[in-house]
């Protein structure tokens, strides 16, 4: 008897396991890994699930009658072994359901579903489907018209859509249409090209540096003693990004594909434009900003193989990519590649898994890598490459550090320093463009009662409501919630007193400042449209805007070369973060913004504004020196047991009542403990909390969480999954929610 394991769709957590079935006769040629499947499941209706081992044997004893499979997926199977692989992959770092894994490997609608005739795929909307003609080889050579003649051959190689045909020939519908009749051309549907013709353009000259830059790394690529990871460290507008191009060309020489994770949609729009000038359309699109019809489309078109460079963000890493040879992570420090909503997984990790299962040589980017990760190159885990120069021998530049007490001082109560305006007035003169950064959005971030000091905050979370004066309203930034704007305290009926600054704020500001200036806002709230950042960028681009204003969002990736003037408006509140990554993240902002400026033939010239001129980081960040800033992190991390010297987790518990999440947490940590004592006792483990998370009440649940200082080892899951399950039948449970942030590389 063959038998195989499934994980079956919309299992609930509780029954989150593999389940094994019978193989009739007939379905064992299909009975493969990765093949999508209907099984018998419960009492209710048949449910889809996905072969994540065969070969299975029957449980021991032979005391359960197996269910056999009712169906199996004929042709190509859904999965390879390798996403199969990322599976188990994401049960083991996430802490999720086979169910949950299944449905971030695959899109949306690719499961299976049955009906009265069986089972069969859930179909691709029209919309995204298109009509091609296509040339049957014929036995005998057909008698043929000029036109008809040309058709085919037009087609033989190459299925072309009836408007393409009429396009490139200018023939009649009617000719096509009869060689259709006579059955030696055909139609058939296929996904949909991405919208626009895409013609692969010249490939880029790259400096000596560069060059050297890619030898390295395809010499490491070919050196099995070497690991086969490699960070990539250029100071910004050394020209990363051509050194990623470059290496993507020698890839698909080769025979192999290319994936290009971005950390934002934003940065995603632009890589793209970029990779689409130089492959044309052999550039496939993976994002969360995708509707679902879109994003299984751009799925099967991957799957096939007809694209064999694809760029995306943090999903885009499990992309099902053929003949995946080269993986690159662009701004690889960022924190936008952990997800934060389940299955909560970090997407680098992730790529370090496939790239040791599939043999790809993965490549991490960045002018201010993670501590972690530079740590490793230092330590020979990852190899280390470098790009000490800015592309074209261009300078680094100019930075210029504010005080904003002088400026109180001197009468000055504007956010807008006078140095900053005399700088902004200068571009507007000359013709070029500045970036202005402001990482907080909205009009006023704070609203405070003038008599009891009250701060208005959201009534269903711990947060200070902003006020966004475009809509006319308080919102949440957690929640969502919109509320009517107050002058008077709800308390005492004192003034209510609107303070603090955010990019609406600042943008009338300029507006008053220069009145003849374009200005463009780029933040959540003014992109929140499909396609909008990208219409915004590419008009930037063209000139029809003189300075942008915005949040991190225009911090790092963009690439303008008439803007010669970057102004960082506030990064005290960055560096007063409670964090450890705090100074790392402000480091990387100060950094990355900078390095906007100066990218043209002119040279750039930086401004930053704080209250804390004397703060050696900002002079680091100024002077663009990683080295020296690392040196002073690491020595802090070691001190107090940061990573990299340890894997910081935490197990979150939600509940909507404060003393139930306190309670459960506390459990939880009991149970740690008392596991650790019972199975671990020589791990070294340090279990701080319960506390309350950073904003401890959202969306009317209360939030706290117990940190683990850990190996982050085989060891250290099995203890967290331990107890887990342990806490799941505790009375102390009863009434809350719990998630796990293990976010560490599966490496033992």
């Amino acid at each position: 008897m063959s038998c195989v394991m499934v994980a079956v769709d919309r299992a609930v957590p509780k029954f989150d396991r593999l389940y094994t079935y019978k193989v009739p006769e007939a379905l064992l040629p299909y009975a493969r890994r990765g093949a999508r499947v209907l099984v018998p499941f419960g009492r209710g209706a048949p449910r889809s699930g996905l072969i994540l081992k065969e070969d299975a044997l029957p449980p021991e004893g032979g005391e359960i009658e197996l269910k056999e499979l009712i169906d199996i997926e004929r042709g190509e199977r859904a999965l390879t072994p390798e996403l199969v692989e990322l599976i188990f992959f994401l049960r083991e770092t996430a802490f999720c359901t086979y169910a949950e894994a299944l449905k971030t490997v695959m899109p949306k609608s690719g499961f299976l579903i049955a009906n009265e005739s069986g089972m069969r795929l859930k179909a691709l909307k029209k919309g995204h489907l298109e009509t091609v003609y296509e040339y049957r080889e014929q036995g005998a050579s057909p008698r043929l018209t000029e036109k008809q003649r040309a058709v085919t051959q037009l087609i033989k190689n190459d299925p072309k859509t009836l408007p393409q045909i009429l396009q490139a020939l200018g023939v009649s519908r009617a000719v096509v249409e009869g060689l259709v009749k006579r059955e030696i051309v055909e139609r058939s549907e296929r996904v949909k090209s991405p919208s626009g013709s895409f013609k692969a353009g010249e490939r880029p000259r790259l400096t000596p540096g560069q060059l050297a830059a890619v030898k390295a790394i395809e010499s490491l690529a070919f050196d099995g003693s070497k690991p086969d990871t490699t960070l990539l460290c250029g100071v910004t507008s050394s020209g990363k990004t051509l050194v990623y191009t470059e290496l993507i060309y020698k890839t698909v020489e080769k025979g192999g594909s290319a994936l290009v994770l971005v950390p934002e949609i934003v940065l995603a729009t632009q890589m793209i434009a970029r990779l689409r000038a130089l492959f044309g359309e052999r550039v496939g699109v993976i994002h969360s900003a995708l509707a679902d019809g879109e994003r299984r489309a751009q799925w099967e078109r991957i799957k096939s193989g007809e694209y064999d460079v694809i760029v995306g963000a943090r999903s885009a890493v499990f992309a099902p990519a053929k003949n995946l040879s080269l993986i690159i992570i662009d701004e690889e420090q960022e924190g936008s590649y952990l997800s934060e909503q389940s299955p909560r997984y970090d997407a680098r990790a992730a790529a370090v898994f496939r790239a040791k299962r599939s043999g790809a040589q993965l490549l991490l980017a960045s002018a201010t890598p993670s501590v972690e990760s530079y740590y490793k190159a230092k330590q020979g885990l990852y190899n280390l490459v470098g790009l000490s120069e800015r592309y074209g021998g261009l300078p680094l530049p100019e930075v210029r550090v504010v005080d904003m007490r002088e400026e109180l001082l001197a009468g000055n109560s504007h956010y807008i320093s006078q140095a900053l305006k005399e700088a902004v007035d200068l571009r507007l003169k000359r013709g070029e463009q500045a970036i202005l950064l402001l990482n907080r959005r909205g009009y006023r971030p704070l609203s405070m009662c003038g008599s009891c000091k009250k701060i208005v905050k959201c009534p269903s979370c711990d947060s200070p409501l902003v006020i966004h004066k475009k809509r006319g309203c308080y919102l949440c930034h957690y929640c969502g919630g919109a509320y009517p704007i107050n002058e008077f305290c709800e308390d005492c009926g004192g003034k209510i007193k609107h303070t603090g600054i955010g990019t609406q704020k600042i943008e009338e500001e300029l507006e008053a400042l220069f009145p003849e200036a374009r200005i463009l806002r780029m933040d959540v709230d003014a992109v929140s449209r499909k396609g909008e950042a990208e219409r915004l960028l590419a008009r930037f681009g063209r000139g029809e805007y003189d300075m942008i204003i915005g949040t991190q969002m225009i911090a790092k990736g963009l690439d303008f070369p008439k803007v010669t003037l970057a102004g960082v408006l506030n990064i005290d509140s960055m560096l007063l973060m409670p964090s450890f990554r705090a100074r790392e993240r402000a480091f990387a902002m100060l950094t990355q913004v900078v390095g906007r400026s100066g990218r043209g033939e002119r040279p750039g010239e930086a401004l930053i504004q704080t209250i804390d001129a004397e703060n050696p980081l900002i002079a680091l960040a100024a002077a663009q020196d990683y080295v020296g800033f690392y040196e002073g992190e690491i020595a802090i991390r070691k001190a107090h047991l940061y990573p990299p010297f340890c894997l910081i987790s935490s197990v979150g518990f939600l509940a909507e009542k404060q003393s139930a999440a306190l309670a459960a947490s506390e459990e939880f940590a009991h149970l740690a403990e008392e596991a650790q004592r019972e199975k671990y006792p020589a791990m070294p483990i340090r279990i701080l909390g319960p506390a309350p998370m950073r904003v401890a009440y959202i969306s009317k649940l209360f939030r706290y969480r117990v940190v683990f200082k850990s190996r982050g080892d085989a060891a250290f899951r099995s203890l967290l999954r331990e107890a887990a399950e342990r806490w799941e039948h505790s009375e102390r449970a009863k009434g809350a929610k719990m998630f796990i942030d293990y976010f560490g590389e599966l490496e033992n």
